[in-house]
């Protein structure tokens, strides 16, 4: 009975210690894992983060790089770490493709992260070659239907969302388009400016002087809602394919069982940093959109996007690497 009630003691303190922690935090410095290259997308997200929360939270936010295996160092580190928020992950839309091009993942992406706030996100869109004679996703969809695996499009790579995303179109149009990728987006623009490839899904950062300039045509958005930089142009959700999305989407996300109380701290200071003009205005110079949602909003969006990519990926036989 003695060792019961001391047990019980014992777990009541821890709880009581764990709440005051949670409610303190951060009590130290906080590493943000970034898993990819210094200069990139997720990086300058990061770095952002990184920045601004230190002036909010009062303890340094420090950028630590783990770069590797499409982002699974990073995720893995970061799904090993103490349960107590003092280290996050920047995801990138990688993370949620992961589960279903890799054969194996040593840590599960939707119970060992957990989220914590969405922080950008920036359009993908779908060019043609200007020597393509189609000026709407419908008559490329036409084109593709009367004349089968004549037609081709790039990609950066294959595995990531811009290939993906072509193979959901492909599924939900029913129109066979040979893919040909490249390591990498440079030479894949510069070939469908070339007309050496014929289409291809773009973020909109490289994609915007090349359709100012006539060099490519621009059909679609892949974003549910339109772009800012082309407002004139459906999406492809408005062309016919209801809830059709494929999105560069960046945030953090911390280790699984960290108290909510951290969670939601660390959730409404992003709240209140993604609300300032400023940052707003710096996120549109790097190509993107302020992006905020409360942590259960986050997590039902990785959920679903890893529920999409592995039906995508199922339909085409993707062999896991």
């Amino acid at each position: 009975m003695y060792a019961l009630i001391k047990y019980c003691i014992a777990m009541a303190l821890a709880l009581v210690v764990g709440a005051a922690t949670a409610q303190n935090y951060p009590i130290k410095p906080v590493r943000i894992i970034v898993a990819f290259s210094a200069g990139g997308a997720v990086d300058l997200v990061g770095r952002m983060a990184g920045q601004k929360l230190t002036e909010a939270l009062a303890q340094p936010f420090v950028v630590d790089y783990k770069i590797g295996g499409a982002g699974v160092i990073g995720a893995e580190y970061v799904a090993k770490a103490p349960a107590d928020g003092h280290t996050l992950l920047v995801f990138s839309s990688g993370h949620t493709i992961n589960p279903s091009t890799q054969k194996s993942l040593p840590y599960d992406t939707l119970k060992d992260l957990t989220a914590v706030s969405p922080v950008a996100r920036g359009d993908i869109v779908l060019i043609v070659s200007s020597k393509l004679q189609v000026s709407s996703l419908k008559e490329l969809i036409a084109l593709a239907k009367s004349q089968p695996g004549k037609l081709n499009y790039a990609s950066s790579g294959v595995g990531g969302s811009v290939h993906l995303g072509m193979e959901l179109l492909k599924l939900r149009a029913g129109i066979d388009i040979t893919h040909i990728p490249y390591k990498g987006a440079s030479q894949m623009l510069q070939d469908i400016v070339a007309s050496t490839a014929d289409l291809g899904f773009v973020g909109i950062p490289p994609a915007v002087p090349l359709v100012k300039a006539g060099k490519v045509r621009l059909l679609a958005v892949a974003s549910l809602k339109r772009s800012a930089a082309f407002p004139d142009t459906l999406t492809v959700a408005e062309s016919g394919f209801s809830q059709f999305e494929v999105t560069s989407g960046y945030g953090l996300l911390t280790t699984g069982g960290t108290p909510q109380l951290v969670i939601d701290r660390l959730n409404s200071a992003l709240e209140r940093i993604l609300g300032s003009s400023q940052v707003k205005a710096d996120l549109v110079n790097m190509g993107l959109e302020a992006w905020w949602s409360t942590p259960e909003q986050l997590q039902t969006w990785l959920r679903e996007e890893v529920q999409k990519w592995q039906t995508v990926t199922k339909a085409i036989k993707y062999r896991p690497e």
